[in-house]
């Protein structure tokens, strides 16, 4: 994923988001390429919180299965890119 400032932006916002949803995390803590699980120490509840702030945040919706996938800070910075670009009702 190159980085652009829009890119720049959304990784910023989702640094903001993981730290005031999951206990005990700074925005410091946590880089692009952190993993949720081994970096961040994000369980399995802290992740459906994680998700469903940014299904709040992004008025998107993140399927199981979809979030499985996300394993890293990049990677859903790059589902949302995805996502959020993609019209309404889109397999995004």
């Amino acid at each position: 994923m190159p980085s652009t400032a829009e890119e720049r932006e959304l990784l910023d916002e989702l640094r903001e988001l993981l730290a005031a949803t999951v206990e005990d995390l700074s925005v410091e803590e946590v880089g692009p390429d952190s993993s949720l699980k081994d970096d961040l120490g994000v369980d399995s509840l802290a992740m459906l919180e994680v998700i469903a702030a940014i299904e709040d945040r992004w008025q998107i919706e993140v399927s199981q299965e979809q979030a499985e996938r996300l394993t890293t800070v990049r990677q859903i910075a790059a589902h949302l890119s995805e996502a959020v670009a993609a019209p309404a009702g889109g397999t995004a």
